[in-house]
């Protein structure tokens, strides 16, 4: 049995009118908010929530989903990118150390910067 787990998730963040939305590219998780600090921890905590609930029910096979490729062909041209940033938890029901890299981009960088 695997005593740990490690990550990487890419993740789309732009601004659609009032709303900041964020995609995680690997999982396809999407959320929405009206803040960026808001978008980022919302999928920061639905990609917690989902790879908790895989290792908790041994479906590890099905964790991964892609987003479409338009969303990746979007992630690619990005030009804003941030520093990836570590995150680390404990998966509920099994205690196993979780650690995953967050790689954000802003697919308008003018919204950012409104």
């Amino acid at each position: 049995m695997k005593k740990e787990w490690k990550f990487t998730f890419r993740i789309l963040i732009k601004k659609e009118d009032d709303l900041w939305m964020a995609h995680c590219l690997e999982l396809d998780l999407v959320t929405e908010s009206l803040s960026l600090d808001e978008v980022e921890r919302d999928i920061v905590a639905i990609i917690k929530r989902q790879v908790s609930y895989c290792i908790a029910n041994d479906n590890m096979e099905n964790l991964f989903r892609s987003a479409p490729k338009e969303v990746w062909d979007e992630f690619n041209a990005c030009k804003e990118k941030r520093k990836p940033r570590n995150q680390e938890f404990i998966a509920r029901k099994r205690p196993i150390p979780v650690s995953f890299v967050t790689n954000n981009c802003f697919s308008n960088p003018t919204a950012c910067h409104a």
